[in-house]
């Protein structure tokens, strides 16, 4: 007849491991946290301003392709632009 024993780990081995594991957790919550906060408060809202000029440019490269077809369609596009940008820069 054969006996077959079992070996069970100890309690207190078991409640290091599960001390061991909450620790990591939190560690690893703290660090999560602390990334979310800096890239939640970093954050900066586009300059009105520099969106106006960066819109008035896009719509100036337009007017320029446009250009030899209807130079007088581009002249107004120029003129929009330009409106664009300046009423950008008073508000």
């Amino acid at each position: 007849m054969t006996n077959a024993a079992l070996q069970q780990p100890s309690l207190a081995q078991e409640a290091e491991n599960v001390t061991v594991a909450l620790r990591e957790l939190a560690l690893a919550t703290r660090r999560l946290t602390a990334t979310l906060w800096s890239a939640l408060t970093q954050r900066r809202q586009p300059c009105p301003v520099t969106t106006a000029r960066h819109e008035a440019d896009k719509l100036r490269a337009y007017a320029d392709s446009l250009y030899r077809a209807d130079p007088r369609y581009a002249q107004d596009l120029y003129a929009a632009a330009t409106r664009h940008e300046l009423a950008a820069e008073t508000k």
